[in-house]
């Protein structure tokens, strides 16, 4: 039996192709310490798929982005993030409203953390309140996001 994957890097490389139509995409290659790193903390699957979609920049896949694969790590450990991975999450894209795309490293599906509900807080925050899961793939949720742009997930506040 064929164990399911936790990335449909298909679909994701499909949503690139489409991107590609319109904007030159330039590979960024990760240093060799990056990539140790990112298979360390995310295992083979998840770590690869980031080593192999490294780009020069960030895109923009409808009205969510991708960031730069070599700066998710800076992202995730300014100050006020932190909290966010210390709970199992990373932040790797945004939404409208500046709302975070964060990968859920237990179940491997993207969500949103709304922006405002997070930082706008004193107190530490509970990233699995704020949490709202998509229940899909980093490949199913950009596919889907360049496909069904307007009627596609945009921010937390419509996922429900």
């Amino acid at each position: 039996m064929e164990k399911e994957s936790k990335v449909n890097v298909v679909l994701f490389d499909q949503a690139v192709e489409l991107l590609s139509k319109e904007h030159e995409l330039i590979k960024w290659p990760l240093t060799k310490t990056a990539e140790g790193n990112f298979i360390k903390n995310f295992g083979e699957e998840i770590g690869a798929f980031f080593i192999s979609h490294s780009y020069r920049s960030g895109w923009r896949f409808g009205i969510n982005t991708f960031d730069q694969v070599f700066h998710l790590h800076k992202v995730n450990f300014k100050k006020h993030n932190r909290d966010i991975y210390k709970q199992g999450y990373y932040i790797i894209g945004t939404g409208l409203h500046e709302d975070l795309i964060v990968l859920n490293l237990n179940t491997a599906t993207l969500g949103y953390v709304s922006s405002e509900a997070f930082y706008r807080g004193e107190a530490e925050v509970d990233i699995n309140v704020l949490f709202k899961d998509t229940g899909l793939d980093i490949g199913t949720f950009y596919y889907r996001s360049i496909t069904e742009e307007d009627s596609f997930y945009r921010c937390a506040e419509d996922v429900r």
